[in-house]
């Protein structure tokens, strides 16, 4: 299984009708190939900002290849086109490639607990504050560690955590089972977590404090991104919360 992760930006205002596009459209298929098929995808919403995370068994290019010819995606694309800052036509090869060269977010760092592979837990963004152009000074001290415990005990609600960036947006997405308030505590005193907060404060904006563990329970809660939807193949959507 490989993840990705694409972004791209909405028109101020147009949040709520974004969300209701992404959060309702109908199930594209999910089989490509014997090789080849989409496991997951989450839509998370902050603002202007989107960010849609896949898991794909086989090659990306032929999973939005795929996707790119299905009714359903070609009327989310017509539906989300006017609330686009830079509008897209999937219908043209290049055009649907450079789209996606644009848009797609590099993965710094991507571990799981022991055992995550067969549970399916809850997924959960959240946007660090990066100050403008310090972005790729971020990405060798996620690289350094500062994931929650990889070592994580079987009965951990922590199942794993993928840190994304384009440009100066980082985001980090955990996976829980249960609730990301069931898990504050043991991600507000993970050691590691912690230390990375400390080696990465000067990069944030003033306001933002991961240095301490009422800091970073106040970071959980201010820069969290709504989760739009969650498709599991073989699995009823998740409404959006």
């Amino acid at each position: 299984m490989d993840r990705y992760a694409i972004t791209f930006a909405i028109r101020p205002g147009s949040e709520a009708a974004v969300a209701a596009v992404l959060g309702d459209y109908a199930r594209p298929p999910t089989e490509v190939d014997a090789d080849t098929r989409l496991l997951r995808t989450t839509v998370f919403l902050r603002g202007t900002t989107v960010v849609r995370v896949v898991d794909v068994e086989g090659f990306i290019g032929t999973v939005m290849a795929h996707l790119a010819r299905q009714p359903e995606v070609q009327e989310v694309e017509r539906l989300l086109n006017p609330h686009l800052v830079e509008p897209r036509d999937l219908d043209d090869a290049d055009a649907a490639r450079a789209f996606f060269a644009r848009s797609m977010m590099q993965v710094l760092t991507q571990r799981s607990a022991p055992g995550a592979a067969s549970r399916v837990g809850s997924r959960h963004a959240l946007v660090y504050p990066v100050l403008p152009g310090r972005g790729p000074e971020v990405d060798a001290i996620v690289q350094a560690g500062g994931d929650p415990p990889a070592a994580a005990r079987a009965a951990s609600p922590l199942l794993g955590t993928t840190v994304f960036r384009k440009d100066d947006l980082v985001v980090r997405m955990f996976e829980i089972d249960g609730s990301l308030e069931g898990a504050s505590d043991q991600l507000t005193r993970a050691t590691p977590l912690l230390q990375a907060g400390r080696a990465l404060q000067h990069l944030l904006v003033r306001t933002t404090d991961l240095t301490t563990e009422a800091g970073l329970r106040a970071f959980l809660v201010e820069q969290s991104m709504t989760v739009v939807t969650d498709r599991v193949a073989g699995r009823p959507a998740e409404a959006a919360r």
